[in-house]
């Protein structure tokens, strides 16, 4: 079953309705006929009441998911006893999918709420460019491969939610050891035993940085979403997020799911 229930989070300060992970959100929505939760909030603790209204904001939103034919509700107000962070992530857990942007426009932002959903909902997140103007498009998306449980679990949501029509899976040589007893084509047999097609691409990390050289691999391969593990060392989240991890949050180029 794909994905049927969908959060996404925007930031008031910075958030829009016409693009960015909003407008994405509708048209991932819109196309898995999935029903759409649209929560947000002011998170500049710094500057209270500077304007930023979360509740017209979400309201622009869910217009222009009632407009798409997408079922929405709002959350617009919470409860000030726990942390925004927290919030969110207890509302992720309850949905199949979480959708976020990466600003850090604020003290508290985009970027330290996809860290927590990430690490704390149990859910995949997909992050999208704050100027990103494209509708999704599972008909080819390219996975982060390096034989880890992370990137299994990531390309396994992936199929199972998204139902692509093509899997490229990505290996980039360089950056750190890559044991494995299965040679492309075996990689490539076992996505059509999932029911999808696809292939594999090896490239040098060339001393690109791992999540720049993954962004212009996949849109070498013609993909519209990237798709790859999340992984922080343990106990220390915080402070040593994976490389990867921790480069595609700082300079986001396409949609990228993002599962722990």
């Amino acid at each position: 079953m794909t994905v049927r229930s969908i959060l996404l989070f925007v930031a008031a300060e910075s958030g829009r309705a016409d693009c960015g992970p909003a407008a994405y959100a509708v048209s991932l929505a819109r196309i898995y006929g999935a029903n759409l939760t649209v929560m947000s909030a002011a998170l500049d603790v710094t500057s209270p009441g500077s304007g930023a209204d979360a509740a017209a904001l979400a309201r622009e939103v869910a217009d222009s998911a009632g407009d798409a034919g997408v079922e929405c509700r709002i959350i617009a107000e919470h409860s000030h006893a726990i942390g925004i962070s927290d919030v969110v992530a207890e509302h992720a857990r309850m949905h199949d999918l979480c959708v976020s942007g990466v600003s850090r426009l604020s003290l508290v932002n985009e970027r330290q709420i996809a860290e927590d959903l990430l690490f704390a909902s149990g859910r995949p997140v997909l992050l999208v460019p704050a100027s990103w103007d494209l509708p999704h498009s599972a008909a080819a998306i390219a996975a982060a491969w390096d034989n880890t449980a992370q990137a299994a679990r990531a390309l396994g949501d992936a199929i199972a939610l998204l139902d692509p029509q093509e899997v490229q899976l990505l290996t980039i040589e360089g950056e750190k050891a890559l044991p494995t007893d299965m040679n492309p084509d075996a990689l490539v047999s076992a996505l059509k035993r999932r029911g999808v097609a696809g292939g594999h691409v090896s490239a040098d990390l060339a001393g690109r940085r791992i999540a720049l050289a993954l962004a212009e691999e996949a849109a070498n391969a013609d993909a519209t979403l990237l798709v790859m593990g999340g992984f922080a060392h343990s106990g220390l989240r915080q402070l040593v997020l994976g490389g990867a991890t921790a480069q595609v949050l700082e300079r986001l180029t396409m949609p990228t799911l993002l599962s722990h």
